[in-house]
């Protein structure tokens, strides 16, 4: 016998339930997400040997990028995660970092005992202290405290990135959280498993407390055997507090047994440490805008200088901004001081 119209469409609403239902198990299961930023506009700039640059520039108050970020719910409050994103330069289309997702690849466990990931990613004095510091960060061109701290020198991967790496945060508890991770091969040339390698040791510790925020972070590089390197190590610490009507940044930066140059010929004149300092304060301007100031300083190398910045809200997603900043480095290999400086406007748009 067939079925009656009310059968048919009794059976028609459970299997629309049961696919509305599965859909939405589904969806809590797994997430995937792309995204990017980009960022262009009119820079001029004047390096330190004299010669001058302008033109349109790609990713001068946030690099460039895109990429595709997610998790899969496995269930008991356990998820993997993944992360692949690449830089990219606006003004020609080329990738950055020399290969396709060279600012973020990895795979990860999280759960309640924190989160483990593995693959390319960021030093801790990358990704925790420098937002602290300045209210630059590590963005906005020569604005970034990148100019004095250690993290960018190079010792600890290329602009404070490790290949081969593997990273473990805590949960976060009473504010407090710690991370370790570990790159055993920081050069991808380097081959898999084998002794004679770059290696990078990267640890933090973060605290927040309402407007209160804290970090301290290390690095060290064991470089490979018989090689010229030295073991170079890296300490910052960040300190900031937002008072509502301005937020107030602070960092400090020792660096020991350096390899790579904070300013020319300090290394080859034979010194192999240096210290640093930040200050620095972000002031919104109604509801839309917000000013930027900060004054960097590597005292023993003696280079450092002034930086400012506005950032206009257009919309969530969209702002215009502009930035400058004014720089004294020293020039040890002819002992004298040499300036740069920048001025930048541009358009920034995430997705």
């Amino acid at each position: 016998m067939g079925m009656s119209k009310r059968q048919l469409g009794a059976v028609a609403g459970v299997l629309a339930m049961a696919c509305a239902w599965s859909g939405a198990t589904l969806a809590q299961q797994s997430n995937v997400q792309l995204y990017g930023l980009l960022d262009t506009g009119m820079l001029l700039e004047k390096r330190l040997d004299g010669g001058k640059r302008f033109g349109v520039a790609s990713g001068i108050s946030g690099q460039s990028r895109f990429g595709v970020r997610g998790s899969e719910d496995l269930g008991n409050g356990y998820a993997v995660t993944f992360q692949l994103e690449g830089g990219l330069l606006t003004t020609t289309g080329n990738s950055t970092q020399g290969r396709l997702f060279g600012r973020q690849a990895t795979l990860g466990l999280k759960g309640g005992f924190g989160e483990l990931k593995m693959g390319r990613q960021t030093v801790f004095g990358y990704s925790w202290t420098p937002f602290i510091a300045s209210p630059f960060g590590v963005a906005w061109s020569g604005n970034s405290i990148g100019s004095t701290f250690g993290y960018k020198s190079g010792d600890y991967g290329a602009d404070g990135r490790l290949s081969n790496a593997f990273t473990y945060q805590t949960p976060i508890v009473g504010g407090f959280e710690a991370g370790i991770g570990y790159s055993f091969s920081t050069a991808d040339e380097q081959s898999f498993g084998a002794s004679n390698n770059n290696r990078v040791l990267t640890a933090g510790l973060r605290y927040t407390n309402g407007p209160l925020k804290a970090a301290l972070t290390y690095e060290r590089l064991d470089p490979i055997k018989d090689s010229n390197k030295r073991k170079a190590q890296n300490y910052q610490f960040a300190l900031s507090y937002d008072f509502g009507m301005v937020r107030v940044f602070s960092g400090y930066n020792e660096q020991r047994n350096i390899n790579l140059n904070p300013a020319p010929g300090y290394v080859e004149s034979g010194r192999d440490k240096d210290r640093a300092f930040t200050v620095g304060a972000s002031i919104p301007t109604g509801k839309s805008g917000s000013i930027m100031l900060s004054y960097q300083r590597a005292m023993m190398s003696n280079n450092g200088g002034f930086a400012a910045g506005y950032r206009y809200q257009l919309s969530k997603r969209t702002n215009v901004y502009v930035m400058g900043n004014v720089y004294s480095v020293r020039n040890h290999f002819i002992d004298e001081n040499q300036h740069k400086h920048q001025f930048g406007v541009g358009l920034q748009h995430s997705f």
